[in-house]
């Protein structure tokens, strides 16, 4: 896979946000440059491959390339051991500014995993419903998109969606409120490990099993997330041909569980779907 050469692109500025190493630099639209972590040495393909992925399910992501900084100086001073990285195209155009709305919400355990990730879901979107003048629609697309994006988060075992990583684009030109593409996704498909087939994603502030999330999701906003999951058959139909690109990126092993993950989470928002489906017509 095809990666580009940074080394002759000057720095703008630093990214303080975060674990990784990462900078900003300007290459036709501003993108940022993030470094692969010693423990996630494989972040920056995870990067490309779940927006890949989201895009190919009509998920919003932000554009991601595969780029390399040939200048060792360069490196040695910021103390990177690896010249690879994720180059992540800006989501913000001229009169927008993003706005971050994480805030300490109080963990929920009634010991009913469905009970505790509704109320996690209202808690959110009443974070949504305190921004400034925002309208009903702007409002209502928010809830609908922030859904979108967690069930995003499920398909690519993305275990790192705080709200801390979840971004309002405001646009001060028609003063809307939009939610940001799906970013930060170096974590997807057990960036850390391989092998813990059940993963888990955020609503909210508070991490749920991606099969109590599917349950939750499929039964209260289908008709949110329809197109989407209307949408996994092809995208396993065209797994392999997508996977094969990343062949000189992705070591077997991984390849194997990415393939079999996907699988599994179709498989059971079929299940869920139809058992849905079932209860309706008892």
């Amino acid at each position: 896979m095809d990666r580009k050469d940074i080394s002759k692109i000057k720095a703008i500025k630093e990214e303080e946000n975060g674990y990784s190493t990462k900078y900003w630099i300007y290459d036709d639209k501003y993108k940022l440059v993030k470094y692969n972590e010693p423990t996630c040495i494989d972040g920056d393909i995870m990067e490309k491959l779940a927006a890949d992925i989201l895009k190919n399910i009509g998920l919003k992501s932000v554009n991601v390339e595969l780029g390399y900084n040939a200048d060792k100086d360069m490196l040695d001073k910021i103390k990177i051991t690896d010249p690879n990285c994720a180059l992540i195209e800006s989501y913000l155009d001229e009169g927008e500014t993003d706005i971050n709305i994480n805030k300490p919400l109080p963990k929920v355990n009634t010991g009913d995993e469905q009970k505790n990730i509704s109320s996690c879901f209202f808690k959110t979107f009443n974070l949504f419903k305190g921004l400034p003048n925002i309208n009903d629609n702007d409002l209502n697309n928010l809830k609908n998109d922030y859904i979108r994006l967690v069930f995003g988060d499920v398909i690519i075992n993305n275990e790192d969606r705080h709200l801390k990583n979840v971004e309002i684009i405001y646009n001060e030109n028609n003063a809307t409120y939009v939610l940001a593409p799906s970013f930060d996704n170096a974590q997807s498909f057990n960036a850390y490990s391989i092998g813990a087939e059940d993963g888990y994603a955020y609503v909210g502030n508070q991490a749920f099993p991606n099969e109590e999330i599917i349950k939750y999701i499929t039964t209260h906003y289908l008709d949110v997330i329809g197109d989407v999951t209307d949408n996994l058959d092809y995208l396993m139909q065209n797994l392999p041909n997508l996977l094969e690109q990343y062949s000189d990126e992705i070591n077997p092993d991984k390849m194997k569980f990415i393939y079999t993950y996907l699988n599994n989470i179709n498989g059971l928002t079929k299940e869920n779907i139809n058992q849905n489906e079932n209860h309706k017509q008892i």
